[in-house]
């Protein structure tokens, strides 16, 4: 049965369906990469024949980055700073009246059976942050056209801090074809919000790529080994100014390479060479220059920037992982690796307990350099790292399943049962 939010005004082709993905930046940030990746192995599991096209600003990298991926990858244009929507929505901000024009061109929509929203932080708020319709204006264009708009493997919210955003975003989300949610906290927040019809709780996208990656497929080193990602954002969630948050973190990496006479790797996720406000390995690169040099011999940074999958390649060559950037720690705990969830958002709270069942392995960003806080949660990981370790070869193939789970309701909103 079709639910009220997810009735198909027109009935979509089986073979050669097409289906947008739109919401991303680049998939230079390895996560979009993921998803990408991860949605096209999901759709072709059902729609064999798709034609899944990628709109992207950034085409040349990322048709480059999605090497081995059959997703056409298009232009999707960047919005003009001088345009005459943004010099009338800017003068309009001088007079108190807030307007978010559609800045997507509807020539993305010509041919298309269903968009997916694959954009992480479309739905989300920070506390701080104002809020835009700009994008999801682009969704409400689709439905009105008869077609889909789906919110796919999505975190949303929570907007209780901005009542207004919550609820200009309550209406559009119930108007939604169909929501993927990707962890129990955006569902239960949905449900708070008179939201449940429209959507289906679903494991990430990045859990189904490469599953054959795995770390209990590799012997494991002699030394203690332990992977960090810490990316730029992570400077936003402290007092201290760039340079004692560096300073700080690096006292901190010191303290584990002390405490458990450990190996580090310091990973990227997020390689960015156009904005060095987004570049994990800028930033790593000057977190690895603040170590004191005694302990530069068993310090190592991946500089290679190779992707979603290559970075897997290494995280298996880790005794446990903490990560700041949620796709690493996906990409980590796929991988069976024991991971520590470092949070600036709920989406890293939501998906500690969807993976571990409980709280107790991820960390508040603000509690990272704390003094011995991040010690002693590595030691306690390490003391159980075999337990984890037998425990996620358990439960990490009942997630990959889990990807699977809206395809059945995608096949109802297309009309196709």
């Amino acid at each position: 049965m079709i639910g009220k939010n997810m009735t198909a005004t027109r009935t979509h082709p089986v073979n050669n369906l097409q289906v947008l993905l739109i919401g991303i930046g680049g998939v230079y940030n390895y996560g979009c990469e993921a998803i990408v990746r991860g949605t096209e192995i999901i759709v072709r599991s059902e729609y064999p024949d798709a034609n899944i096209v990628y709109a992207s600003r950034r085409v040349a990298d990322d048709r480059k980055r999605l090497e081995g991926s059959e997703v056409q990858i298009i232009e999707r244009g960047s919005p003009r700073r001088y345009s005459a929507k943004n010099i009338c929505r800017k003068l309009l901000s001088f007079a108190g009246i807030r307007w978010a024009p559609m800045v997507e061109s509807l020539g993305l929509l010509e041919n298309v059976d269903a968009v997916f929203s694959i954009g992480g932080d479309i739905y989300t708020l920070s506390p701080t942050a104002d809020y835009s319709m700009a994008f999801p204006k682009f969704g409400d264009a689709a439905r009105k056209r008869g077609i889909p708009y789906v919110l796919w493997g999505a975190s949303v919210g929570p907007f209780s801090d901005n009542p207004k955003a919550e609820i200009v975003f309550t209406k559009h989300l119930k108007g939604l074809s169909l929501i993927t949610a990707r962890e129990t906290a955006t569902v239960d927040y949905l449900r708070s919000l008179g939201i449940s019809d429209n959507v289906v709780s679903c494991a990430d996208p990045a859990y189904v790529v490469a599953p054959e990656i795995k770390a209990n497929d590799m012997r494991q080193g002699d030394k203690f080994t332990i992977g960090i990602n810490l990316s730029p954002l992570s400077i936003c969630y402290t007092d201290h100014s760039d340079k004692e948050a560096i300073h700080t973190q690096a006292k901190t990496i010191e303290g584990l390479i002390k405490a458990f006479d450990a190996r580090i790797v310091l990973i990227p996720h997020v390689v960015s060479d156009f904005n060095e406000g987004d570049d994990d390995l800028r930033y790593l690169r000057k977190v690895k220059r603040a170590i004191a040099s005694e302990h530069q011999d068993v310090l190592s940074l991946l500089e290679s920037d190779p992707g979603f999958v290559g970075a897997k390649k290494e995280l298996i060559k880790c005794n446990l992982v903490v990560a700041a950037r949620m796709h690493c720690a996906i990409n980590a705990l796929a991988a069976h690796v024991p991971t520590i969830l470092v949070a600036y958002s709920r989406k890293a709270v939501g998906m500690c307990q969807y993976v571990y069942g409980n709280g107790d392995w991820v960390l508040p960003l603000s509690e990272f350099s704390k003094e011995g806080v991040l010690e002693e949660k590595v030691r306690h990981m390490k003391n159980q790292e075999s337990e984890i370790r037998d425990y996620l070869d358990k439960r990490i193939p009942e997630i990959q399943k889990d990807s699977y789970r809206p395809l059945r309701r995608l096949k109802e909103v297309l009309g196709h049962v």
